[in-house]
């Protein structure tokens, strides 16, 4: 017997039965590998498709409210009336009446109770007068309830024959009348000239076509030149029409701010005179320099 072969055999058999596990762990290593890689690679691609959806969603949320944002604020714009869209429906509904060549005031001159402002008027397009007043609601254009109402500005325009005619109703005055009288300091290089009397005292200058006059009392001379300089630094913030000749100004420091409507301006273009009158100077500017 051969009892080389017989030894061979069985260690070959071993060697092979040992061989082959190691095969076999290696194809399930490498299959787990694969695995491994193939679920964090899908983990991965979720994670991405997620944080795009929720950068999507974001962002169509972020849209949705800026659109809302919007809308809304111009619902409000809309529905919440304004103190142009009242004094702009009020005008409208004037120059349907006189024509639209009435010059109007674009600007109420109110700081409170714009929404409230009501307006009537008399005349026709050559002569008028515009009353404007603040009541407890909005009434209609011309509406007779307006007229127990306080008026506190009104506009008016007068048609004289002549140009020189409409001229000497503007109450102009030189500054040649004022020559050799005390002078008060103004600020804004303006020069003013007093004039006092009576118990009276008027404070007047000239600023190119205008000129200007602001009547106190004796007892209130301080109050006077107040209001003189709070004018001058008015009007260097605040235009006037342009005179075709002439304009004059005049204000009351006594009844400032109270029921009379002491503060005047007025001025000629051509056959007409402009006149705005108010219980306050400011008032009394704003309108006259919106008239258009």
């Amino acid at each position: 017997m051969n009892y080389r072969n017989l030894l061979v055999l069985p260690l070959a058999v071993l060697l092979v039965g040992c061989s082959s596990p190691t095969h076999q762990d290696s194809k399930t290593s490498q299959t787990t590998t694969s695995a491994k890689a193939t679920v964090s690679s899908t983990q991965k691609k979720t994670k991405a498709t997620r944080s795009t959806s929720s950068r999507t969603q974001t962002a169509t949320t972020r849209s949705s409210k800026t659109a809302r944002e919007r809308a809304s604020a111009a619902n409000k714009s809309v529905t919440q009336p304004t103190a142009t869209t009242r004094l702009a429906a009020l005008n409208q509904q004037l120059t349907k009446t006189l024509g639209k060549q009435v010059l109007v005031p674009q600007v109420d001159g109110l700081t409170s109770g714009s929404s409230k402002l009501n307006m009537r008027y008399s005349g026709d397009a050559a002569n008028y007068t515009i009353h404007y007043s603040v009541g407890q609601q909005a009434q209609p254009f011309n509406a007779a309830a307006v007229v127990d109402e306080t008026t506190y500005a009104t506009v008016t325009k007068t048609t004289y024959a002549t140009t020189n005619a409409a001229a000497k109703q503007v109450g102009y005055r030189d500054n040649k009348s004022t020559a050799g009288l005390p002078t008060v300091d103004l600020g804004h290089q303006i020069t003013a000239h007093i004039d006092a009397g009576a118990g009276q005292r008027y404070i007047m200058w000239n600023e190119g076509r205008w000129s200007l006059t602001v009547h106190a009392n004796m007892m209130h001379e301080d109050a006077g030149v107040a209001l003189a300089k709070q004018a001058v630094a008015t009007f260097e913030q605040v235009y006037l029409p342009a005179p075709q000749s002439v304009g004059a100004i005049t204000f009351d420091a006594i009844s400032s701010g109270s029921g009379p409507l002491d503060q005047v301006i007025q001025w000629q273009a051509g056959k007409v005179v402009y006149q705005v009158k108010a219980q306050e100077m400011a008032t009394a500017i704003k309108m006259a320099a919106s008239m258009q």
